[in-house]
């Protein structure tokens, strides 16, 4: 039997897509349909399909719809790896749960600073922290009102965001 040797000054920060605390929050069911359904991921930025009501896809230019949230509730498709592998991937037509609103834990692609904006890759969906007012490179689109809160991170990784749609 092994016993704990290290005390760590942080406690872990959780599962991407989980919501972190308790606030107000708002969110909408929608229909995943993206043109790739290896970028249906959990904790991505989804935007609504034109002309397709209730349907969203992963990053796209579409309206923005949310960031795909609440990993513990979906039936597990397994992955490559078994039938049974824990995955943060959905299939397309997955019925599933878009936050507009609340603090949630996602994985951002860069470092990212208390108060940065928050971009996404339209191709993808992924996540980025980027100064204040910075406009969005090419190929990125802004996840409108929402900042990296809590905590500095020195690398791409962990970080709390604030959605206040």
């Amino acid at each position: 039997m092994g016993f704990q040797s290290t005390v760590r000054i942080q406690q872990a920060a959780g599962i991407v897509g989980e919501i972190a605390f308790d606030g107000p929050q708002r969110a909408e069911p929608n229909t995943i349909n993206s043109v790739d359904p290896d970028m249906n991921v959990i904790g991505r930025a989804f935007t609504a399909l034109v002309g397709q009501d209730g349907f969203v896809a992963a990053g796209g230019t579409g309206v923005f719809a949310g960031i795909l949230v609440n990993p513990l509730v979906y039936a597990t498709q397994g992955s490559a790896a078994g039938a049974l592998a824990p995955t943060l991937l959905l299939p397309n037509q997955a019925e599933a749960e878009f936050l507009k609103m609340g603090t949630i834990i996602v994985e951002l692609t860069t470092a990212a600073a208390i108060g940065n904006d928050v971009h996404f890759v339209k191709a993808t969906g992924e996540l980025l922290a980027v100064a204040a007012g910075t406009a969005p490179a090419v190929g990125n689109a802004v996840v409108p009102n929402t900042k990296v809160v809590r905590q500095n991170i020195g690398a791409a990784g962990l970080a709390y965001i604030q959605l206040t749609n």
